[in-house]
């Protein structure tokens, strides 16, 4: 791999915005039958002569909604659907452009205006090794290359092979793009996977995940884990200060932390990724950047490692030991923790997104695989126009959806990016998260019923998972895995809905829900009216208290440094002349003359305009 500067992507970027967009588009699928709702009902793919056209403005963040330059809400709507490297397989029956087509083909009752498209590290390492499409690093299509496996010549050839037509592809057709950093754990390479029952020459690894598992021809990483070097110290003393070891039965040499070499190559990862991709995207107004897919462990649990698997996915319902499975509880005030470790490791990388693409939305997820979204409104990334995801399928732990992300969602823009589930269980091997087999005993319409009472009734932005006919919950059905006959008929797979996923069910809701909050004015200016600066949640690392905020006008006033004195008088986790303002403005309301203690800046028993004086000097 060479070392490269970011000329080229300057280069790239002028010729690309230099494209005629109004060109030929390729064949769009539309469906010839009359019914898409039953399976086997889009028919042959055929051509269309009305083809979807839209000019797609840029969006801003105002408090916890998304806002096009009218300053009206928008609410996004659409689907994931397969890194397009992957879809590039020759057996897997369509590419990503025809996926993308019918994914916003609205004559076929699919309503979408975003599109998230996951790039993988092991399809953008393909280009390492063969830069074609469809070759992958190891010939196997599950397990990612660890951190460093592909430079920014791979990652150009990935967006020329494959990104740069979905970008064009959603300026014409009306969608925004999401562009996902999509680390994943390869499940079936893990040694505790092995007795699954998957035939282990359908996925082909050269390593049985053993010893020898660090070698970079293995496919045995179970997901890089998401801490820094320098956080190692911080989070052993949060094991020890929550009981983790005892709780999960645990010992010391069970805790697996990532070593310096994984942790510091991961980091250059990110950094080169952002770097080409931001640049290159930039002044694309319809492209989002999603930061990171699902950042791992560590987190308030059992994280466990590339050959054991994760306490809290085994047995979500229980901790083990004598540890109460309530203290780990994603909204426990202790997992807190947790999340300030993930800010302070991610926000150099939300830097280099905001650095090159500035102004342009930005999407990022959470601990334990993105559920710790309830966090989000307490400490929040500095970025212009920041957002955040939710990911959940089926686990009970993470119910009511109303409190775990329905909550954070009132603070902060969310994008429900990923949910849904399977009746009956997964293709490849058990997924308990994801088959309905908690407390509802294998019952999928509570869950159902739960994620559409969620979309209605909060300001959530859903992508449901996955538009495909492998990627599980799978929205269409398929054929036998590594047997090489890909879905039922292999080139009109797209015919065959899955009614025992989110297909048949998104598909109906895509319908009944358009025309809510998706049309999109372009206006004249791109950000009128909008607040794009922390919520009024936001206390910024450390523990929270219930109790702790003061109102004082229109403000929530907090106690930043324990001592007694509510300096923070704006709430928004420091002490500016902001505050100061705030508290000359606010000086006779009820929450300060109600509370004098608290602002009681000069200790002189009163409170006037001498505790205002006293505040300024403080700042």
């Amino acid at each position: 791999m060479s070392e490269n500067t970011d000329l080229h992507d300057s280069e790239a970027q002028s010729n690309r915005t230099s494209r005629d967009l109004s060109r030929s588009r390729r064949t769009i699928l539309q469906a010839t039958g009359t019914s898409v709702l039953a399976l086997g009902g889009l028919g042959s793919v055929t051509s269309s002569v009305a083809a979807q056209e839209a000019t797609l403005p840029p969006l801003a963040r105002d408090e916890n909604q998304i806002v096009d330059p009218d300053g009206n809400e928008v609410i996004l709507r659409g689907v994931n659907i397969a890194d397009p490297g992957e879809q590039s397989r020759n057996w897997r029956g369509q590419t990503a452009p025809e996926t993308f087509r019918l994914a916003t083909d609205e004559s076929q009752g699919w309503h979408t205006n975003i599109v998230r498209v996951p790039v993988m590290p092991a399809f953008i390492a393909a280009a390492t090794r063969n830069p074609q499409p469809g070759q992958m690093p190891h010939d196997d299509d599950w397990g990612p290359a660890l951190p460093g496996q592909f430079d920014r010549d791979d990652l150009r050839w990935y967006c020329e092979a494959f990104l740069d037509d979905l970008v064009e592809l959603g300026a014409q057709r009306g969608a925004y793009v999401m562009i996902d950093y999509h680390r994943h754990y390869p499940v079936f390479h893990q040694e505790d996977h092995k007795n699954h029952g998957v035939d282990p020459t359908v996925w082909q690894c050269s390593s049985d995940g053993g010893e020898d598992w660090r070698h970079p021809e293995v496919c045995g990483e179970r997901g890089v884990l998401w801490h820094g070097e320098d956080q190692v110290d911080e989070i052993w003393d949060l094991i020890h200060e929550q009981n983790i070891l005892e709780a999960f039965d645990l010992e010391e040499d069970d805790i697996y932390l990532e070593p310096p070499e994984i942790t510091n190559a991961l980091d250059e990862e990110l950094h080169m990724f952002w770097e080409v991709i931001a640049s290159r995207y930039a002044g694309d107004d319809h492209v989002i950047f999603d930061v990171y897919n699902e950042p791992t462990g560590p987190y308030g649990g059992d994280w466990g490692g590339p050959q054991r698997q994760a306490g809290e996915l085994s047995d979500p319902a229980v901790a083990p030991g004598s540890g109460e499975a309530d203290d780990y509880d994603v909204a426990h005030e202790d997992m807190k923790a947790w999340y300030d470790l993930w800010v302070d490791r991610a926000q150099p990388w939300v830097d280099t997104v905001e650095n090159n693409a500035d102004g342009q939305l930005i999407t990022i997820g959470s601990p334990r695989w993105s559920q710790y979204t309830y966090w989000a409104p307490y400490n929040e990334f500095d970025a212009e126009n920041m957002c955040y995801t939710a990911h959940v399928y089926t686990q009970d732990n993470l119910r009511p959806l109303s409190k775990y992300f329905g909550e954070p969602s009132e603070h902060v823009p969310v994008f429900f990016s990923e949910f849904g589930w399977i009746e009956g269980g997964g293709n490849h091997v058990d997924t308990p998260w994801m088959d309905c087999s908690g407390e509802h005993g294998g019952d999928c319409e509570p869950y159902i019923q739960e994620y559409e009472e969620f979309i209605e009734n909060y300001d959530v932005h859903p992508l449901a998972w996955s538009f495909d006919h492998t990627y599980e919950p799978n929205m269409f059905e398929h054929g036998t895995p590594g047997a090489n006959d890909g879905a039922k008929g292999a080139d009109d797979w797209m015919n065959y809905l899955n009614d025992e996923t989110p297909g048949v069910w998104w598909h109906e809701l895509n319908q009944e829900l358009a025309g809510d909050r998706d049309t999109i004015a372009p206006g004249e200016d791109p950000y009128p009216d909008a607040d794009n600066g922390k919520n009024d949640k936001h206390v910024g690392p450390g523990p929270i208290d219930g109790d702790e905020t003061i109102s004082v006008g229109d403000h929530e006033a907090r106690d930043t440094n324990d001592d007694g004195l509510y300096d923070d008088v704006d709430g928004d986790g420091e002490t500016t002349h902001e505050d100061v303002d705030a508290f000359f403005e606010n000086l006779e309301s009820d929450g300060v003359q109600d509370n004098p203690d608290a602002f009681d800046f000069d200790e002189n028993g009163q409170i006037g305009f001498s505790d205002v004086l006293e505040l300024l000097r403080r700042t």
